[in-house]
């Protein structure tokens, strides 16, 4: 965990109420992970508004900013605007458990807590799987038409329906 030591929020000297942080993540921060990367050269600012109470605290994390895709269709790189956010419980227990999405446990006598897994997570969920540059050309357009599996035809507003789907509504008509 030493290597994740930047994304230690420290709230045992926080009185109750809102306090906010900001992070600016880069590729550094995701070369703190060992996952195979699909993008490039991330540009994102993270806020956490931590707010604690009395015997739980609340964490809003929002993130907005850049990466760099390769387009599926094209295969060109271009940049995506990626922006979430993730709310989280922190309550404290006996024992850390971080199974649930949205109610993290941390152990009683903890004094800060670690959200670089829940910054990952949280940029990771807003990054499309669909891509798509949003400038596809005229020609890039056509092509993509004429390689579609679907048939214009097909879809459009023909009334031709399938017989075996008729029958099985006449069963449904007489119900």
């Amino acid at each position: 965990m030493d290597k994740f030591k930047a994304y230690n929020v420290q709230f045992s000297g926080l009185n109750e109420g809102e306090h906010d942080f900001k992070f600016q993540i880069d590729q550094s921060f995701f070369d703190l992970f060992e996952f195979n990367q699909d993008f490039n050269q991330p540009s994102i600012q993270v806020k956490l508004t931590l707010v604690k109470k009395s015997t739980f605290m609340e964490l809003h994390f929002w993130h907005q900013g850049t990466v760099l895709l390769e387009c599926d269709v094209t295969n060109d790189e271009y940049t995506e605007d990626v922006e979430g956010d993730m709310d989280v419980i922190v309550k404290f227990g006996n024992e850390f458990d971080d199974s649930d999405d949205e109610v993290m446990i941390l152990p009683y006598g903890e004094h800060s807590i670690n959200i670089a897994q829940l910054i990952y997570e949280s940029i990771l969920l807003s990054i499309p799987n669909k891509r798509v540059k949003p400038n596809l050309s005229e020609e890039e357009l056509d092509l993509l038409d004429q390689f579609s599996p679907f048939d214009k035809e097909e879809n459009s507003d023909n009334n031709d329906s399938d017989p075996r789907w008729d029958e099985l509504k006449k069963i449904l008509n007489k119900n």
